[in-house]
């Protein structure tokens, strides 16, 4: 079965550990822009010019989409999907969505599936044409599959089918990111990795880290963004090369991210929560979007936006290593049990499978 795998500028090594899995019946193609988050994997990648490629200016984005509707659209894309059997998207307001239905239309290819991650219903519809989008979507893609189950229910109260949506999450490569013998360290190492963004959280933990800090307690945040300079001296902010992630879970003693919703976003899963479960770290997470679907028992879930309670959940870990390998054993277990790559690409292809055979 050939497959075209279409993400675009988003084409990245965090959701393909699932897609390098696939067994190999599955002829994976993925299509991204010319300059994708990481372009190197086990299958071809085409890369096509997308609006995506231009370099940052001031609004970018807002005049973008108003122009193309959505920026996510690949130039050519249609003759190039000539010849495949199912076609595999992402959201269902993204451009190269109606791209791939326009190929299914003109006879190109047979099936068209999207994975939607967005979990606010009736989001990404103020642009003009996002609704026609959406709704073209529901009504013309042969399946759809939604990352969790507050994705599902978001689709089903826009108008989607029930019938025609499958739940299933994003992967991690449990031989990849895996647990170290207990570490002997007189300083403990609390991580957050991501977007170091308002809404990640980031602010939250600076306030944390002020009132724990002290010399037996290290903190680092891995990753960019607006709130970079707002970091205190005694946080470590660094950006680490995707295929080095692993060793920097193995170093970390207690991961964190209090993510909070805000008006046009909610967490939609948080795929660095993958990692550190299947690092097996005793994790402080909070309440909101998709993480307690992701996490489970697995976290000690506290509410967002909370200060107090991330420094009692964290202090709780500091203060009892029982706890952290409690909670880093079932971190572990849940991400070899749930999210463990190989079993979520075995449910993607039987989708893929159960979606080609229907007519």
């Amino acid at each position: 079965m050939r497959v075209a795998l279409i993400r675009g500028k988003f084409l990245n090594a965090y959701e393909m550990q699932l897609f390098e899995k696939l067994p190999r019946k599955y002829k994976i193609t993925a299509f991204a822009s010319l300059t994708p988050f990481h372009g190197k994997f086990s299958f071809p990648v085409i890369k096509l010019p997308s609006p995506m490629d231009l370099p940052d200016f001031s609004y970018k984005m807002p005049i973008l989409n108003r122009l193309f509707i959505d920026a996510h659209y690949l130039f050519g894309l249609e003759e190039k999907l000539r010849g495949f059997d199912l076609v595999h998207s992402a959201e269902n307001y993204y451009h190269y969505t109606q791209q791939a239905l326009n190929a299914k239309k003109h006879g190109y290819v047979k099936k068209v599936v999207a994975t939607v991650l967005e979990n606010i219903p009736f989001n990404n519809e103020g642009i003009w044409g996002r609704r026609a989008f959406k709704k073209r979507a529901r009504q013309e893609l042969d399946h759809i599959i939604s990352l969790t189950q507050k994705t599902k229910d978001a689709l089903i109260l826009e108008g989607c089918e029930p019938s025609k949506i499958t739940v299933i999450g994003h992967a991690i490569d449990t031989d990849r990111f895996t647990p170290v013998p207990i570490r002997k360290t007189k300083r403990l190492v609390i991580l957050f990795v991501g977007r170091l963004e308002e809404e990640k959280g980031v602010l939250d933990i600076v306030e944390a880290a002020k009132l724990l800090h002290n010399d037996n307690l290290k903190f680092i945040m891995i990753g960019t963004g607006s709130k970079k300079n707002l970091l205190p001296k005694f946080i470590t902010q660094k950006v680490v090369s995707y295929k080095n992630m692993p060793r920097e879970y193995q170093a970390a003693d207690i991961f964190v991210a209090p993510s909070k919703p805000i008006k046009t976003w909610d967490e939609q899963y948080n795929t660095a929560l993958l990692e550190a479960q299947a690092s097996g770290l005793p994790i402080v997470t909070t309440k909101t979007g998709g993480i307690p679907e992701n996490v489970g028992d697995a976290a000690i879930l506290i509410p967002p936006g909370d200060i107090n309670a991330i420094v009692h959940a964290i202090k709780s870990f500091v203060l009892n290593a029982n706890l952290r390998a409690i909670y880093g054993k079932k971190a572990r277990e849940r991400a070899l049990r749930i999210h463990d790559s190989r079993k979520i690409a075995k449910r993607m292809g039987d989708l893929y499978s159960y979606v080609m055979s229907k007519k």
